[in-house]
């Protein structure tokens, strides 16, 4: 835990949230001559950037409003080790997220989306590189490509179709056959029918790169608060004047807002519709990675990643939209090791597995949000970037630094992404 004296509590701009989103906003703040703090209620990277896939996707272009995606959710709503939940609850907000998601479930909608997607994740794949270069290795950024594979015939021919769509926008991607998946994955089970090599993804571990974006906002003279929850805000008839936290008083020109989950919270204390539904997720991690593959995995029917991390495996899959209650149903953690073991052999047992879980900001339109708010003006939204945000992160902290800074985003994508939208 961090503090410090009263002179410390002011700074040109307060980033609330030291998840990935929120640290890479304060890097890129920082290399642009602001003063920065960051506030964080529990401990760096506590939150889904921690125990995450750690995959950088450019080839992952979907909202979460595919409808694709929704038929097979549905299907899996009422399994108890499904890869898809929705826990009931009576909410009003919960309705409204659900009735403007189903809204979004259009061709339309998704050929927009996807377009936003690849223009993004071309940005972000070069700064990733640059993070990389300058990392040195110290969060272990492979440039192995994400190979995805298939059980049924009908996902095949989509993931194929998406493929070209993909080699369309300029990413690379090859079509294996059965004999080529299994020579890059011996692993692989019988069951598997065919793979697709996205060459242009990679993986990082997501736990050392928000620790080293950490490090490197201190070095550059920025300050972390952990364990300093914001609680409400003070304000006049335009702007925050400050920040309440459970350390004290904190004032700021500028105020970002990289709350994760939280953003609905913390965006109903200022009067600001921010709907961010909880979408959890849940990670395993055990030693033997390199006796089930080297490459990661994407499990397509499964909706399930399998994640080589040194000596140790990590399985990930759930979408469980919850709120914010991070309970832990064995029955999820348990579907998850079954739905993997049906693609490959020799994976772990789960009796030495490490299990994590965390909250996946989600909005509606399955679009992040990033700008300003029209009142307060001085405050600005980072987040709802649901899976993908260790992928978005370089690309959606150096253009919030940006917009700290008075520029201005494409028209078409300020439009898009702004999270004056909602209103």
């Amino acid at each position: 835990m961090t503090t410090g004296p009263g002179h410390n509590r002011r700074a040109d701009v307060i980033v609330v949230g030291a998840g990935v989103i929120g640290l890479s906003t304060a890097y890129y703040a920082l290399a642009a001559g602001a003063r920065v703090t960051v506030l964080e209620q529990g401990d760096v990277g506590a939150g889904s950037s921690w125990g995450n896939a750690g995959l950088v996707v450019p080839s992952y272009n979907e909202p979460l409003t595919d409808g694709a995606a929704v038929r097979e959710g549905l299907r899996e709503v009422f399994d108890p080790g499904g890869f898809f939940a929705l826990r009931p609850r009576l909410d009003a907000r919960l309705a409204g997220w659900l009735i403007h998601y189903l809204a979004h479930c259009t061709p339309r909608h998704y050929r927009r989306a996807v377009a936003i997607f690849n223009e993004l994740n071309r940005e972000t794949m070069r700064l990733h590189r640059e993070l990389a270069a300058d990392a040195g290795g110290a969060y272990a950024f492979r440039e192995t490509g994400v190979l995805y594979l298939y059980r049924e015939r009908g996902c095949w021919k989509r993931g194929l179709q998406a493929a070209d769509r993909i080699r369309a926008a300029g990413f690379r991607a090859d079509d294996l056959s059965p004999p080529q998946l299994r020579e890059r994955v011996p692993a692989a089970g019988a069951a598997v029918i065919g793979g697709i090599h996205y060459r242009d993804d990679a993986g990082l571990e997501p736990s050392l790169f928000v620790q080293w974006l950490a490090g490197e906002v201190r070095r550059r003279g920025g300050r972390i608060r952990t364990r300093t929850e914001v609680y409400g805000f003070e304000r006049n008839r335009r702007r925050v004047t400050a920040l309440l936290t459970t350390q004290g008083r904190y004032r700021a020109g500028q105020i970002v807002l990289a709350g994760g989950a939280w953003l609905q919270r913390l965006g109903a204390w200022l009067g600001v519709r921010l709907p961010v539904e909880g979408g959890k997720g849940i990670s395993m991690t055990m030693a033997g990675a390199p006796a089930v593959t080297r490459v990661p995995l994407i499990l397509a029917e499964a909706h399930a990643a399998v994640s080589p991390m040194g000596d140790r495996l990590r399985l990930t899959g759930l979408l469980e939209l919850c709120g914010l209650d991070m309970t832990l149903d064995p029955r999820r953690v348990r579907g998850i090791h079954r739905a993997v073991r049906r693609y490959l052999r020799d994976v772990p047992s789960l009796d030495e597995a490490q299990v994590w879980r965390g909250l996946r900001p989600c909005t509606p339109d399955g679009l992040p949000m990033l700008g300003r708010l029209d009142t307060p003006d001085n405050v600005l939204v980072a987040g709802g970037h649901d899976t993908k945000g260790v992928s978005l992160a370089p690309v959606t902290g150096r253009l919030a630094a940006g917009l700290l800074a008075g520029d201005q985003m494409a028209p078409g994508l300020d439009k898009a992404l702004s999270p004056r939208r909602f209103r």
